[in-house]
C-alpha cells in the first residue's frame, strides 16, 4: 500500500493576502495564480500552498497524518485563521490491492479540525500483484 498526504491552502479570488504571507507558513511549495503548475500545462486559478507530511510512500496514512499535523502544529492558528475566508484542505490518496483500514484516532480528527480543513480520502484499488 502507498500513501501520500498533503495539506493544501488555496486563497479566494477575494483574498487580500499575497504569496509573502503564505511564504511565512515555510510550506513547500508555493504559487501564483497565473503560474503554471509543475510538470503540467496547468494555468493555476488562484494563489495557494502545499505543505507534504514528508514521509515516504510505504508510510501507513496515520503516519503521514501524523506528520503533517506535527509540522503545521508551529502554524495552526494561522492556517485556522486562513480556513475562514479561504480553502483549506487535507487531502490522502491510497493506492492499494485491497481494503485499507480508515480508522481515525481521535487526536487526529481534532488535529485536522483545528486547522479549519476538509477531509477529503482517495482511494485507488489496484489489481493485486501477480509474483
Amino acid at each position: 500500500m502507498d500513501s501520500f498526504v498533503r495539506l493544501k491552502i488555496t486563497l479566494d479570488s477575494d483574498s487580500t493576502l499575497d504569496i509573502q504571507e503564505l511564504n511565512k507558513l515555510l510550506p513547500d511549495r508555493v504559487w501564483s495564480k497565473g503560474d503554471i503548475r509543475p510538470n503540467t500545462k496547468i494555468i493555476e486559478k488562484s494563489a495557494g500552498c502545499i505543505f507534504f507530511s514528508g514521509l515516504e510512500k510505504e508510510a501507513s496514512l496515520d503516519q503521514h497524518l501524523e506528520a503533517l499535523l506535527l509540522r503545521t502544529k508551529p502554524v495552526a492558528t494561522k492556517i485556522k485563521k486562513l480556513s475562514e475566508r479561504n480553502t483549506v484542505e487535507v487531502w490522502c490518496a491510497i493506492y492499494t490491492d485491497s481494503a485499507p483500514p480508515l480508522f481515525f484516532d481521535s487526536n487526529i480528527v481534532d488535529g485536522i479540525a483545528n486547522l479549519g480543513a476538509n477531509f477529503d480520502i482517495d482511494l485507488y484499488l489496484l489489481p493485486e500483484r501477480v509474483e
